[in-house]
């Protein structure tokens, strides 16, 4: 991420036509940051921004990264929460505590879903112009592309870590994550997000690879 966000090297370094499919689940930017990735058990969602601004989804595997960060799970542990979420940080508290709570090692990274019916989220899709050839912290602000939904049903992807600032999280942050929606229309890089209600978390059960 660190050589992506200073202009370094865009190049893909990842085919996802090439990677086992079975229990897969990652998030990514897509290409050369034109889009972002979700993937969620071995089913692959691209979310770019067409003419007209709007959100268009794809589900083709013929597709490229510049960096990624994947996990192969098979079984989840289901875990019911009531705390209220208003930001990014409050989520990532929410996932450290459950995770120390419940014997996770949370000096290890880990994948981490959330299903729920969002009071509302807001994320962006990564759009950069196919003419641009440089890059950077401000360019990269200026590619995005902002959304936002009240009362909608979904899924957040998340992956937590303590020891990857600049390789899959931003400085600051213990946590890289996406959302979805229930009906695979609405996808991008999470921003914000308000949880009030019950929901649902899920953390690799103990047979997960």
């Amino acid at each position: 991420m660190r050589k992506v966000m200073r202009g370094e090297d865009l190049s893909a370094h990842l085919r996802w036509d090439s990677i086992p499919k079975k229990n897969l689940f990652a998030v990514c930017p897509l290409g050369r940051i034109e889009g972002e990735i979700t993937i969620l058990d071995g089913k692959i969602f691209t979310a770019k921004v067409n003419t007209k601004g709007a959100i268009a989804i794809d589900t083709n595997w013929n597709v490229q990264s510049p960096f990624a960060v994947y996990a192969y799970v098979a079984q989840w542990q289901k875990f019911t929460a009531e705390t209220a979420i208003h930001t990014e940080s409050e989520l990532q508290n929410v996932i450290d505590k459950l995770a120390a709570e419940n014997g996770y090692d949370i000096a290890k990274s880990f994948p981490f879903r959330i299903i729920a019916e969002f009071d509302s989220v807001g994320f962006h899709i990564i759009s950069k112009p196919k003419n641009e050839t440089k890059h950077s912290h401000q360019l990269h602000e200026k590619a995005k592309k902002h959304f936002s939904f009240r009362k909608i049903s979904g899924e957040l992807l998340g992956f937590y870590s303590q020891h990857h600032e600049g390789v899959f999280t931003h400085k600051g942050q213990f946590i890289h994550t996406h959302f979805i929606d229930t009906k695979r229309k609405n996808m991008g890089h999470l921003e914000n997000v308000l949880l009030t209600k019950k929901y649902t978390i899920l953390l690799p059960g103990i047979e997960s690879e």
